[in-house]
């Protein structure tokens, strides 16, 4: 809805999405229709196409290896945390290194 609004309704809009089921819903499609969009969806199995992966592995190393946390509420403010630091960290060897990990071709 967001990008919706920010581009006119004739501009058709193009969305990459991975094989969620979510993004398959009838709901999301008929929304996609009336707007003016077109989703377009990664082929199964190809998650070194979605750039996103590439914060998985540091997300997975620095919050929740070796972790135990109690509440939901806990492991969303230990990743609040991570995404601040993140931010603002965004050339720390650390990251980088991690990111690299993942390679797309």
């Amino acid at each position: 809805n967001v990008l919706r609004r920010r581009f006119h309704r004739s501009e058709k809009l193009y969305i990459i999405l991975d094989n969620f089921s979510p993004h398959h819903h009838k709901k999301v499609k008929a929304w996609a229709d009336e707007n003016n969009v077109e989703l377009v969806f990664t082929p199964t199995y190809a998650s070194w196409l979605n750039r996103i992966e590439c914060h998985f592995a540091p997300l997975r190393k620095f919050v929740l290896e070796g972790s135990d946390f109690r509440e939901h509420k806990d492991l969303g403010s230990a990743i609040q945390a991570y995404l601040r630091w993140r931010n603002k960290n965004k050339r720390h060897a650390a990251i980088l290194r991690e990111q690299n990990k993942i390679k797309v071709v």
